[in-house]
């Protein structure tokens, strides 16, 4: 029997899915072998993520763990999505358990993946020191979160992967995300949002700096997808203190935003041995990458129906359609979303698929003929048409149809928050309008008018 399930992808749209054992109806060809090349793929990355693979990537490098393993397991959800085959779940809950296998405690006695970071995070009087990752915790609560609501969907799924959706709870509301807040990582910023910053004991200028917006945005993302799954209003509230933030973080400019990689919140931000300065630079984003994680996490609230409105999507597009791409699909060009163009800071396409419901240029580029094209060329790569094609095929298939014209496709979760009184209040208290100029970065720590919190941590 046709049932639908909730598909979420990086950016949280929900959209009608293939039912078990019923594919994607795909009428273009060039999809219909975009499809088929990803599944192909998807073989690689069942028998790449072993326990050992897992335990050694974690143990070596923690950040290519985070980068690589949880998008290999999407990959599996992805092609449940697209083929309609719960094998593919199976595949999913088989390949986690393999990670699982690579996880250990803290000394509190937290599960977590730990393992050598890059040198300017670790103290350098610890080099070998193994860390945790914050954003291994939410892009895996993301990617559990994600799962749930796929087979929450269906009777059927849900009865089949009833432990799997207690075990993935567990670990993700007494692990995940509590390690974070029992480390004082989480910070409220009195009426103005809120950050996570990082833990103590890494490097003088990593210690209890506060994350970068790409970053933020993972992070609302996965909080945005566990409201989903549990109706918990501490997790949509949490977003919408997050995502605050980065609105008051935005400078208006000739009906466009421009933004910041990284931005000051508080005194722990300040250089440890220079109260002259930050602990890290001001300016705008230096990959494209970046570029377009940061702006999802609007987007994505958007479509929740809190904290960013049409408006503020309709600045973003004209920050893409008039500044960040000259709008030539064949001969495109690349700038900052100040419109600078360093080769030696930018890199990669300053795009950002999500904002393609909001321009019917956009779309083409990313969806149709263009990006078809730059697939295909690439079909042989699996890290191309695998781990990236993942995005590229909710996006086209699911999130594009439940967001046509740039309608919220899942303000009926908003609706849901905004009924309790208390969260109406929240909403109200933190809602304002960027006014240009916006926001004006302090490019010194004398220049914030507000710091507020504790004194910055003293380097050990």
């Amino acid at each position: 029997m046709r049932g639908t399930v909730a598909a979420v992808a990086t950016v949280l749209l929900q959209a009608a899915m293939a039912a078990a054992g019923e594919p994607l109806r795909i009428d273009d060809p060039a999809d219909r072998q975009i499809v088929e090349t990803f599944l192909k793929h998807t073989d690689s990355f069942r028998r790449m993520v072993t326990p050992e693979y897992c335990r050694k990537a974690a143990a070596e490098k923690i950040t290519d763990y985070t980068w690589v393993i949880p998008r290999a397991v999407d990959t599996m959800l992805a092609a449940y999505q697209v083929a309609g085959d719960p094998k593919h779940l199976d595949h999913f809950v088989a390949m986690f358990a393999h990670c699982r296998e690579a996880m250990s405690r803290d000394a509190s006695g937290y599960l977590g993946w730990y393992g050598k970071t890059l040198p300017g995070i670790v103290d350098p009087a610890e080099p070998d020191k193994k860390v945790d990752e914050l954003l291994n915790s939410f892009a895996t609560t993301d990617l559990l979160a994600r799962f749930i609501e796929a087979t929450d969907s269906d009777p059927a799924l849900r009865t089949r992967f009833a432990a799997q959706r207690t075990e993935y709870l567990d670990l993700i509301e007494k692990h995940l995300i509590a390690k974070w807040d029992a480390r004082g990582c989480f910070v409220d910023l009195a009426g103005r949002g809120a950050v996570y910053r990082g833990d103590t004991g890494l490097s003088a200028t990593q210690t209890r700096l506060t994350k970068p917006h790409n970053m933020h945005s993972i992070v609302i993302q996965a909080l945005l997808s566990l409201y989903r799954v549990t109706g918990k209003d501490e997790y949509m509230a949490r977003a919408v203190t997050l995502g605050t933030r980065f609105k008051r973080c935005l400078t208006l400019k000739d009906g466009h935003y421009e933004w910041n990689y990284w931005d000051p919140a508080g005194p722990w931000d300040v250089h440890p041995t220079d109260s002259a300065k930050w602990k890290h630079w001001i300016g705008p984003e230096h990959t494209g990458h970046y570029y377009a994680s940061t702006l999802s996490q609007a987007v994505a609230l958007y479509h929740h129906g809190v904290v960013f409105d049409r408006a503020d999507m309709d600045r973003f597009a004209r920050t893409q359609m008039t500044v960040c791409w000259n709008g030539d699909a064949e001969n495109p060009k690349w700038a900052r979303v100040d419109g600078t163009t360093p080769t030696q800071y930018t890199v990669g396409e300053y795009v950002c698929p999500v904002l393609s419901p909001f321009d019917g240029k956009l779309a083409d580029f990313v969806y149709g003929g263009p990006g078809q094209k730059r697939l295909l060329a690439q079909a042989a790569s699996t890290w191309q048409s695998g781990i990236l094609a993942t995005n590229w095929l909710r996006g086209k298939f699911f999130e594009m149809p439940a967001a046509a014209g740039g309608r919220p496709a899942c303000a009926h979760v908003g609706a849901k928050f905004r009924a309790v009184a208390a969260n109406r209040d929240l909403l109200e208290s933190l809602a304002f309008t960027v006014v240009e100029p916006g926001y004006m970065p302090p490019r010194t720590p004398s220049a914030m008018k507000e710091m507020p919190g504790e004194p910055p941590v003293p380097h050990p």
